[in-house]
Formats: structure tokens, C-alpha cells, sequence
């Protein structure tokens, strides 16, 4: 850790899925959310194929 660090940072975590009315979505570190998705296990799968496109 680095002087200039804080020791005490503090962290919002939210929510990656969600659902509405016409279905379930994913969001993205950039804001963009992704869907809609019949269910959230089929978002978690495409969601799961987008990592694998930005890490190949």
C-alpha cells in the first residue's frame, strides 16, 4: 500500500443483473447494460461469453 492510499476506502458494490418487465440484463463496468434476457441464468451466459471476447 502506498503512503498516499486511504486505509479506510470505502467500496460500492451494485447489483450486475436486474430485471424489468420485458426481461433480464447485465451491466457493464462502462454503464451499458445488456438484454433483454428470458431468464437471469441466460444473462449470466452471455454476460460470461462478453468476458471471454474482451480477454481473448
Amino acid at each position: 500500500m502506498r503512503k498516499e492510499d486511504k486505509r479506510n476506502r470505502s467500496f460500492q458494490r451494485s447489483e450486475r443483473f436486474y430485471e424489468k418487465e420485458s426481461g433480464w440484463y447485465f451491466l457493464i463496468r462502462q454503464g451499458a447494460s445488456f438484454g433483454p434476457y428470458e431468464s437471469k441464468q441466460h444473462a449470466q451466459k452471455h454476460l460470461n461469453s462478453f468476458i471471454s471476447l474482451l480477454v481473448s
